[in-house]
């Protein structure tokens, strides 16, 4: 079965391999392919089965944001067997598996646990469902796709989404995201500049900034750009909301969760509630 480009990292101890009436791995690694195919994925991303066998039992699941060292303690913690997250614990292929390194270590404790790691990154915020989602939590309303078509993929598979809201200003809707998403967001553009059109994307929005100048919105929200790219963004008219990525990118997870419910029940999946990583400092 083969649902991933890279060789799942396993040594010899982990979960038992399952019966033929057993869930395993595997069926929950397919339950999420099906549903955000990793040929959706960027092909500089690390998704799919990263870490563990797919014949391993799969009884019980935490499903997350990180794929860091604190949620494979957590998934252990609970009794897991698999950790789905949206991100994955390495982008870069690791040359080497030991302790030594902070990912080492995160993969030998996964695996050694018997815990199966599986991450839809790309592929799930690309997804029709992954790049609706955030509008969608925000109550905005959905135009069409952000991000260029790309040659082979379905039209509806691309980051991000132009939406609309009714017409306000720069600074009460940012005020209105900060609300909904418990966030302090920083804000690029006029305050009093009046918004109605805008476009949205997840996690790092750098690569959206040209589809929102075309499209003509008014701002573009979402996770974080750079420095630079915000000040040319603002100079040509589109003002930017980043209101940091793990904030922007929670809704995932109850994507994400949804998919592994159907595989192995509500009582079986531990969905973790949005927590932000980061605070903002305010003056006196």
């Amino acid at each position: 079965m083969p649902v991933s480009g890279r060789v799942p990292f396993s040594p010899g101890r982990g979960g038992p391999p399952v019966s033929q009436t057993a869930l395993s791995v595997g069926h929950v690694l397919r339950s999420l392919v099906d549903a955000y195919p990793l040929a959706w994925a960027d092909s500089w991303d690390a998704v799919g089965l990263l870490v563990g066998d797919p014949s391993w039992r799969a009884r019980r699941a935490l499903v997350t944001l990180d794929a860091n060292a604190s949620a494979v303690d957590r998934a252990i913690e609970a009794g897991c067997d698999v950790l789905v997250t949206h991100h994955p614990p390495f982008l870069e292929p690791l040359d080497r598996v030991t302790p030594a390194t902070d990912q080492g270590a995160l993969v030998l404790r996964a695996a050694r646990a018997g815990v199966a790691i599986i991450s839809m990154h790309t592929n799930l915020d690309r997804s029709p469902a992954g790049a609706t989602a955030l509008p969608e939590f925000l109550g905005l309303a959905v135009i069409r796709p952000l991000e260029p078509q790309i040659d082979g993929l379905p039209s509806s598979v691309r980051m991000g989404r132009l939406c609309t809201v009714e017409r306000t200003t720069l600074e009460a809707f940012a005020s209105r995201i900060g609300s909904t998403l418990g966030v302090w967001p920083r804000v690029w553009g006029d305050r009093h500049a009046p918004i109605q059109s805008v476009a949205v994307g997840n996690g790092s929005v750098r690569s959206l900034i040209p589809a929102s100048r075309d499209a003509r919105a008014d701002v573009l929200l979402g996770g974080e750009v750079r420095y630079h790219d915000a000040l040319d963004a603002v100079a040509s008219g589109l003002a930017i909301i980043e209101a940091g990525h793990d904030a922007t990118e929670w809704p995932m997870v109850a994507l994400l969760a949804t998919a592994v419910r159907g595989v192995l029940g509500d009582d079986a999946v531990i969905e973790e509630p949005a927590s932000i990583g980061w605070w903002t400092a305010k003056g006196e």
